[in-house]
């Protein structure tokens, strides 16, 4: 998937019919809204490339299908999982929307790129292993340290 492409072209358009619509003043208001939009878009992109692989994880079965991030662009991976098990026997329908430091998500990306998971993957477990960790007495530990 080439989401800078396909973001690229969408700008295109947008911006051509605009200009046909409108003049210079309109033409200036378009440019700013399809840079405001940049990042939603981004997001359904990233969002459509997950609603892929759990199609494609509900037609394979016998394989664990993840969403990886290369070069900014999200991939789908596909591998036989021979004896791997899902981190949980729940969904993946829970979301929630981070905003790191441009050094924690590469340390990241590369720590997933390392074992050979996905960075959704790798958070889900880092979170997981996490969480179940116990203070004595039997409370749950607040912080993460990753």
């Amino acid at each position: 998937m080439h989401v800078e492409a396909v973001l690229a072209d969408l700008e295109a358009r947008v911006l051509t019919q605009g200009a046909l619509m409108a003049g210079d003043e309109a033409e200036t208001v378009l440019n700013l809204f399809v840079e405001a939009m940049r990042p939603a878009l981004r997001d359904a992109a990233m969002t459509l490339a997950e609603q892929a692989a759990e199609e494609v994880r509900s037609q394979l079965s016998t394989h664990t299908v993840d969403v990886t991030i290369v070069d900014g662009d999200p991939t789908l991976q596909v591998r036989e999982s021979v004896g791997e098990e899902r981190t949980t026997h729940e969904e993946f329908d829970a979301r929630i929307t981070l905003r790191l430091p441009p050094s924690l998500k590469d340390a990241i990306e590369g720590y997933a790129g390392d074992t050979g998971e996905s960075v959704n993957s790798w958070v889900v477990n880092a979170l997981q292993n996490r969480a179940q960790r116990r203070k004595a007495g039997g409370r749950v530990t607040t912080s993460f340290d990753l």
